[in-house]
């Protein structure tokens, strides 16, 4: 894939796919919760995490600044999953996926 055909891609992103944080340290919110993160990290202890809260407070991007920070170039998106309460419930959903 060619650098133009990367910056097109990118002017066809919405605005907050564009400019969503791509690691933990660009994320701007949250310092308390983004200093236990770090914390995590640098223990080499990951636990299972849960992000809660009204929509549009950046827990979505904050997982995956997250995982980019832990796995850097190797990320993949199939590395986290993300599940949306308020579309999918039951345990099902969990085991499905």
């Amino acid at each position: 894939m060619s650098s133009s055909s990367i910056k097109l891609e990118n002017q066809n992103l919405p605005w907050v796919e564009k400019y969503r944080p791509n690691l933990l340290d660009q994320v701007v919110a949250h310092q308390e919760i983004i200093s236990t993160l770090e914390k995590f990290i640098l223990q080499g202890k990951l636990p299972h995490l849960l992000f809660y809260g009204p929509p549009g407070t950046g827990k979505t991007s904050t997982a995956k600044a997250l995982a980019h920070t832990l796995f850097g170039k190797s990320y993949h998106s199939s590395m986290v999953l993300e599940l949306n309460a308020s579309d999918e419930r039951g345990i099902d959903v969990v085991r499905d996926q």
